[in-house]
């Protein structure tokens, strides 16, 4: 496959047990159908639970002025959008349902989400916890997939009680002695 910003040649290459395909000469990243949500998890853990996804109808609001580049995997033109509300713009493929992603780019979208927990208060952890623990019964991902971002937000959750909060660490430690898991 050629790159899709320089015509490089695209090498298979092994992230996090992942295997996508980078330009040898510029350093973008192809990611097949569902990769790039797989390396963001698998780069940090605690960003699993915030779920973008580039094909459904809410990325239709992070469109953006096309610039006219094709699909390395099947030459389809590609639409360009905004990765949610980051200022990293992305190439998705209707076709196949890939993403390129321009060299450093993906590093910048790590950041976004890591910004965005870090941000979160307490109330804003409260009611992610109630929406993911609706997700386990009406989520895109496996029941085991919400499960586990659950867990992230509930662990995310904790973290920032007790450090908005530290009189409540004691109470929370009582609370979360009862679910091991966390």
């Amino acid at each position: 496959m050629k790159c899709v910003d320089c015509s490089g040649q695209l090498k298979q290459v092994d992230y996090n047990n992942i295997r996508i395909e980078e330009c040898s000469s510029c350093g973008g990243i192809w990611f097949d159908r569902g990769e790039l949500d797989k390396a963001k998890n698998q780069t940090d853990e605690d960003l699993r639970w915030l779920d973008f996804d580039p094909f459904g109808e809410e990325a239709n609001q992070f469109l953006v002025d096309a610039d006219d580049k094709t699909c390395p995997r099947c030459s389809a033109k590609m639409d360009s959008l905004f990765y949610e509300e980051s200022q990293v713009i992305i190439n998705k493929c209707l076709v196949c349902h890939g993403i390129w992603v321009p060299n450093g780019q993906f590093r910048k979208i790590v950041k976004y989400l890591e910004d965005i927990v870090a941000s979160e208060s307490t109330s804003e952890y409260v009611k992610d916890s109630l929406k993911q623990f609706l997700e386990i019964f009406s989520g895109k991902e496996s029941v085991a997939s919400e499960v586990k971002d659950f867990l992230v937000i509930l662990k995310l959750l904790k973290m920032r009680m007790v450090a908005e909060h530290p009189e409540l660490e004691e109470a929370a430690k009582k609370i979360f002695q009862y679910l091991p898991f966390l």
